[in-house]
């Protein structure tokens, strides 16, 4: 019986996430509506796809309870976009987890500390070359789109991207 009770708390769980991420667009959406016109594109869409995810997958849960069919332990929860190799589930994998995690609070760090532009000059080159081994001629390119973007999204739409507690000045 403490199976059947699992399953059925774990199904629980899942909805009750699945409702709580569909309240949060919900909210977004709700507070997205005062801004701008050009600033309540992004999260508007986002906002409206994640909702209808969330309509999926309640539909996918209800139409599995239907059924009647239940994960099974030895079937376990469908993880087929998770790396779940055994190395990636020793030590190693969480030390290259947590290494990933590192590199993304290092640029955080950085747009604090540097502003947007130039944590992005500085952080995607040292990424692509020093984590992933990228050719410096590669990761030259991915700035400068990057910083294309940026100039696009700033000269367009009005955005506003984060000047850091250094001000150091930018070309834009």
């Amino acid at each position: 019986m403490q199976t059947d009770d699992t399953t059925r708390l774990q199904q629980r769980l899942r909805t009750g996430f699945v409702l709580a991420v569909a309240l949060i667009a919900i909210f977004v959406i709700w507070t997205a509506s005062g801004f701008r016109t050009a600033a309540r594109l992004f999260p508007l869409y986002a906002a409206w796809a994640t909702l209808g995810f969330c309509a999926l997958e309640l539909g996918r849960q209800a139409l599995q309870r239907v059924r009647g069919a239940q994960v099974s332990d030895a079937q376990g929860v469908d993880t087929a976009d998770i790396g779940v190799e055994a190395e990636e589930m020793g030590l190693d994998g969480l030390k290259r987890g947590l290494g990933i995690y590192a590199w993304v609070l290092g640029y955080g760090a950085l747009i604090l500390a540097l502003g947007m532009q130039w944590a992005t000059v500085i952080f995607v080159p040292a990424l692509l070359h020093l984590r992933f081994r990228s050719d410096w001629r590669v990761s030259l390119g991915i700035v400068v789109g990057l910083l294309a973007l940026m100039w696009a999204l700033r000269s367009f739409l009005g955005l506003r991207l984060p000047p850091g507690l250094v001000s150091v000045p930018f070309l834009f």
